[in-house]
């Protein structure tokens, strides 16, 4: 149930009817949520959630036992035990291959524990209890007393698949709180759902056979086109990723729960830094509050820092998958810190660029372009299946071929990203998309129109997919 059909929107609407009929009493809102959730869940393996109920049964418990320790060094044990069961699951579905596969006389027991499909979203599910817990045990959060309430927060349907990562302390009350429509955030809600599926379903699904194209027939194409490939690829990830978050924020705001919007703009970004703080914000969060502080941050000196920022996006490659391609993307991006650490010019900007300006100034323009295609080079690792496969792709992106005319199939297809970083540029200061204050009331409704009638008569159905992330 891809949240661009219309099985989606037709489980949305009865979900919505559903939750509003019972918005007064919480205990049965909340029964609506976690059933509808299961549901949703059970549509993409037609198996019951047991895996996740097991998750769900593991951290409510954890967090009760983490809470009633009489002293930190016992509250401490706790927590590591249940941490610990918590993410066996998604070490053994996840990892299990890297760990055993090349170890001789365990390919056997290989095969046996790839076989095992992992749960879809498990990353997300396993990080939110686990996060759940931890603010627990430091005093952040209480411990939910009610199991239902629980329930529904780490099963909710928007976030349960690709994030965001909720943050237990600011998601969970929400679900305990009484809920009360309101005009403006309907509206709200409607315009990013609108957005979303734009960035989904115009940009991404046509832009989807292009890239696999490129990847697929990386021996046989020109450097300038496995270039453009690799451009593509990552214009394609943000549309198919930040499109994805804008409509679970939406449909979740129609039910009264807001989600942290987990996309800032992150293509305008001056340094790999920014970028970071910008793109998958709810992850950045959970490394960060749960990782990176706790290790010292950059209150270490410069040497425990790099080391400490390699080994962030080394967690965060092996985060995305099992593969070494997956640890040499996340190694080549903590690298890019580096200069930055050594030099001192790790600018942490608090503002967009050229802010109240049409355009940016050269020297952000640069500082932009660097930014984007250092990123975007080590997608190459992302996408690829082996480090063969980077191997040979970017021998022959460097080569002289570089400089030849690309392939149209690939050329043709980047124009598709065009309204979408031009409408984000003009909106880059604000808090969502076509905001209120920013905008004359005539032309918001004239924007979601021709938002609607551009996926009316863009979408390709041929091209449907899955979304990326669902993987991870």
């Amino acid at each position: 149930m891809l949240f661009n059909t219309g099985a989606f929107a037709f489980f949305a609407c009865v979900m919505l009817l559903a939750f509003w009929a019972s918005a007064k009493w919480a205990a049965l809102r909340n029964t609506v949520l976690v059933l509808g959730s299961g549901y949703f869940y059970y549509c993409f393996r037609h198996a019951l959630p047991i895996y996740l109920a097991v998750v769900i049964s593991l951290g409510y418990l954890g967090a009760h036992l983490v809470s009633r320790q009489s002293n930190k060094k016992s509250a401490k044990a706790v927590l590591a035990t249940f941490i610990t069961l918590i993410g066996a699951g998604l070490a053994y579905t996840k990892y299990s291959g890297l760990i055993f596969g090349n170890i001789p006389g365990l390919e056997q027991w290989q095969a046996s524990a790839l076989s095992i499909v992992a749960p879809i979203g498990i990353s997300y599910f396993t990080f939110s209890s686990i996060g759940y817990i931890t603010d627990v045990y430091r005093g952040k959060t209480a411990a939910e007393t009610n199991l239902l309430t629980y329930a529904a927060y780490i099963s909710y349907f928007p976030h349960i698949l690709s994030g965001p990562i909720p943050s237990s302390a600011e998601i969970l009350p929400q679900f305990k709180a009484p809920v009360r429509p309101d005009r403006a955030k309907i509206e709200r809600s409607l315009g990013e759902i609108a957005w979303g599926l734009f960035k989904k379903m115009v940009v991404a699904d046509n832009m989807y056979l292009t890239v696999n194209y490129c990847f697929q027939h990386y021996t046989d194409l020109n450097g300038s086109s496995l270039f453009l490939g690799v451009t593509s690829f990552s214009l394609y990830l943000y549309a198919d990723f930040s499109g994805y978050s804008d409509i679970a924020m939406g449909v979740s705001r129609l039910m009264g729960i807001e989600l942290a919007r987990n996309f800032k703009t992150p293509f305008f970004s001056r340094n790999p830094a920014e970028f970071w703080r910008r793109w998958h914000t709810s992850l950045r969060r959970w490394m960060l509050d749960y990782i990176y502080l706790p290790m010292g941050g950059n209150q270490n000196d410069k040497l425990q820092y790099i080391l400490l920022i390699l080994l962030i996006f080394s967690f965060s490659g092996l985060w995305h998958g099992a593969n070494y391609t997956f640890i040499c993307w996340g190694l080549l991006n903590g690298l890019y810190f580096i200069p930055y650490i050594l030099t001192g010019t790790l600018t942490r900007y608090r503002q967009p660029p050229s802010p109240g300006k049409l355009l940016p100034t050269g020297k952000e323009f640069f500082q932009m372009l660097l930014t984007f295609n250092l990123v975007t080079i080590t997608r190459v690792f992302f996408r690829s299946p082996d480090i063969h496969v980077v191997r040979d792709f970017f021998a022959t992106m460097c080569s002289r071929t570089l400089f030849e005319a690309p392939s149209l199939i690939v050329l043709r297809n980047m124009a598709w990203c065009i309204p979408v970083l031009a409408l984000e540029w003009v909106q880059r200061e604000q808090a969502w998309f076509m905001d209120y204050n920013r905008f004359v009331k005539w032309l918001k409704p004239v924007m979601h129109i021709a938002i609607i009638a551009a996926i009316a008569l863009l979408y390709k159905k041929q091209n449907l997919s899955e979304y990326y992330y669902f993987k991870f």
